[in-house]
C-alpha cells in the first residue's frame, strides 16, 4: 500500500527499533523538502516526519478505519504542507 500511495518512494523495513531510530534521524544533506513516513503496525499508527523550508514537520495519524484510508489522509496532509 505504501508503494501504491507514493510510487516513486523507496520503502524500507527495519528489524529493530534502533535501526528505525537511526533512519528517522538521518536526513539527506539537501535543501529540497524531505518527508519520511513510518507505518508502525504494532502501534496502529502512521507517523509523518519532514523538513520543509527550514522547518521540521511531525504528525501522527491513528489507523481508525483502515490503512488505505489513513494513507489517503497522510497523502492529503503532505500535499497540503507542500502548498504552504
Amino acid at each position: 500500500m505504501l508503494n501504491q500511495s507514493w510510487q516513486n518512494a523507496k520503502v524500507d523495513s527495519f528489524a529493530s527499533a534502533d535501526e528505525l531510530r537511526a533512519w528517522e534521524t538521518n536526513w539527506p544533506a539537501i535543501k529540497q523538502p524531505a518527508i519520511k513516513i513510518i507505518y508502525d503496525r504494532a502501534a496502529g499508527e502512521v507517523r509523518v516526519l519532514g523538513r520543509w523550508e527550514g522547518k521540521n514537520l511531525e504528525k501522527t495519524f491513528i489507523i481508525d478505519q483502515s490503512l488505505a484510508t489513513t494513507l489517503k489522509q497522510v497523502r492529503e496532509f503532505v500535499e497540503a504542507q507542500s502548498k504552504r
